[in-house]
């Protein structure tokens, strides 16, 4: 019993700590706690009027209105009969339930409102730490284990606050109902409790199974989810290797697995309820023979008691019942708090808040200073780069795969931010820069182009919608994407399907230079933008990625040694360090590393044609 008693705890405080992410208005908190209460009272309130009003149809008024309270009915009505009586009692109750059926509409309107509130804000909660959260997080988790916590785990943590909620209405009706039992008899409720006490321990069993079952199935629909991501981003690997029967079986398994656990959650939960109910009834039945021999046949207890006690029996009963299958629930959907929590907990970027100052150019230069990188893990991918480029010049990086290149096009990016040393511009540390001035004056472009299930138009002016259709058209004409526009039937409006699926790769990486070159950008950033092309391509994107270059702070990283002849400086990276620096001249004519990476591009040019 004390695990899962620590795991509730464990439970209330898990969702405790989602409170700033569900912010429901306090009013509305207040309002379902208050229905729900009041509500309870009339139903006790109710039920404990049923008492008098049975017991007048056997006996006098002057033997059932007695006591502290209803003996005050007699003297407000003096000279009244038994029927008057019945018939006022019977005006209390119906009163009684007609108010807390009303109470009970208030509550469930104010419940289902709470409930999409929380859904809402847990929903956008979620949403706004996951983009926020550090690059790192996107590396080492799937894209299908995301979706997975952002729609069943986030709905199963909303079944939990409901349930939460639905414990404390349910709580305080047993709680009325229980001090109204006390106040018949002490004797009879003290062991009620004791029986209640031990359909809980019999509950903690079920309760026990049913958190495993839990966590099982978070950690198995985790591992689905992101298997199915895996498999469907990949389905042109799956296809073109004929691996469809090992993706399958591989699904089966999973499905299988988190069908099992589901069976097995649903039949601890179909059990504890049959089984704490016999419990249950069986006691009560025996505790009230008990009360009877015991109080009743001695005196102790007015007959006429026993007829209210064995009502709300009747009513409380199948409320402990319903309690302890709410708390079975509520452990069950422990594992989706859980698991909700930690996306909530990701790393945030940057953890060095961004400056105040607006950036609006680059007047001098950029430079590097005593730069370094370490990645979460350890492993070292910059260390002491020094480089200074001027405003308006081109840097090409060159160096073999996993030397840096990319890394270093990161943190100018302020996708990462320097583990050591300074990036700044005109003297001025770049981190003190505003996000929005800084990314509304840099543009980007990649080895791949992201393109996003939209239209041209569009995806143009991500992050930049108020651009003007005069900045629209300037960068299609930079970006070479006129002809391309012209013969497609919407022409801007064009859908350009899933990452870009309806456009050539040279028609995607010209789409992805108008959209850097709509920001009028000031830094240019370049990663290996025509490595994945073919030659007819790789001129066209190249001549588009010359315009764009032009007049412009640019820093390319170059794959293709071919397409930064013109560059004013070539830095080689080998290591995470600086191995060489120079013009294409000067690092021609040496025997460094650059003269070795051209031999190496040449030779594989040579081949190209004979493998042909």
């Amino acid at each position: 019993m004390s695990n899962w008693f620590r795991e509730m705890v464990q439970l209330l405080r898990n969702l405790n700590r989602l409170r700033p992410h569900i912010r429901p208005n306090r009013w509305l908190v207040f309002g379902v706690v208050i229905a729900a209460t009041a509500s309870a009272v009339f139903e006790m309130a109710g039920i404990g009027l049923l008492v008098p009003l049975i017991s007048l149809f056997q006996k006098p008024p002057e033997q059932i209105l007695r006591g502290e309270y209803l003996g005050q009915l007699p003297k407000l009505f003096p000279n009244r009969d038994g029927t008057f009586f019945v018939w006022l009692f019977a005006g209390f109750v119906i009163v009684a339930i007609a108010a807390k059926n009303v109470l009970s509409i208030t509550y469930q309107r104010l419940q289902a409102k709470f409930s999409r509130r929380v859904s809402v804000n847990l929903r956008e909660s979620f949403f706004h730490r996951l983009q926020g959260a550090h690059l790192q997080v996107f590396e080492q988790r799937q894209a299908g284990e995301m979706l997975n916590a952002f729609t069943t785990e986030t709905i199963r943590t909303q079944g939990a606050v409901d349930f939460l909620v639905l414990l404390v209405q349910r709580s305080f009706l047993g709680l009325f109902y229980l001090c109204g039992l006390v106040y018949v008899s002490w004797q009879f409720s003290l062991g009620l409790l004791v029986l209640i006490l031990l359909v809980g321990g019999v509950s903690a069993l079920f309760f026990r199974k049913l958190g495993r079952r839990g966590d099982q199935r978070s950690t198995v629909q985790r591992e689905l989810f992101g298997y199915i991501g895996g498999v469907f981003a990949g389905i042109r690997v799956v296809r073109a290797t004929r691996a469809e029967r090992d993706t399958r079986q591989r699904f089966d398994e999973l499905n299988r697995r988190l069908g099992d656990v589901e069976n097995a959650g649903a039949f601890y939960s179909s059990l504890m309820t049959p089984a704490t109910e016999i419990l249950a009834v069986g006691g009560a039945v025996v505790l009230l023979a008990l009360t009877n021999t015991w109080l009743i046949q001695t005196g102790k207890l007015d007959p006429d008691y026993l007829m209210g006690i064995g009502v709300v029996l009747i009513r409380l009963l199948p409320l402990a019942n319903q309690l302890y299958g709410i708390v079975g629930q509520l452990v069950y959907f422990g594992g989706g708090v859980r698991e909700v929590l930690q996306w909530l907990d990701v790393p945030q970027f940057p953890v060095r808040p961004f400056g105040t100052r607006t950036f609006s150019g680059i007047e001098h230069a950029l430079e590097l200073q005593d730069i370094g990188f370490t990645f979460p893990n350890g492993k070292v991918a910059l260390a002491g780069i020094n480089l200074r480029i001027p405003a308006g010049k081109t840097v090409a990086l060159v160096g073999a795969s996993g030397s840096g290149k990319t890394t270093l096009a990161s943190l100018l990016l302020r996708l990462r931010e320097p583990t050591a040393g300074q990036i700044r511009i005109d003297g001025t540390d770049y981190w003190d820069f505003t996000s929005d001035s800084w990314h509304r004056r840099l543009g980007m472009v990649e080895q791949e182009a992201y393109l996003f299930n939209d239209s041209i138009r569009a995806n143009i002016t991500v992050g930049y919608p108020e651009a003007t259709a005069a900045q629209i058209q300037n960068a299609i004409r930079i970006a070479h994407l006129g002809d391309v526009i012209e013969n497609l039937p919407a022409g801007l409006d064009s859908v350009v399907g899933e990452r870009g699926t309806m456009l050539s790769g040279g028609q995607k990486q010209r789409l992805a230079i108008a959209r850097a070159m709509v920001r009028d950008p000031q830094l240019l950033i370049l990663d290996e933008a025509t490595s994945a092309l073919d030659n007819v391509s790789e001129r066209q994107v190249q001549a588009a990625l010359d315009d764009a270059r032009s007049g412009r702070t640019s820093v390319v990283i170059a794959h293709r040694l071919s397409t930064i002849r013109n560059a004013d400086l070539i830095v080689v990276l080998e290591g995470g360090r600086i191995v060489e620096q120079g013009t294409w001249a000067q690092l021609e004519g040496s025997s460094g590393r650059f003269s070795r990476l051209l031999a190496a591009a040449q030779k594989a040019a040579e081949a190209a044609p004979l493998a042909a």
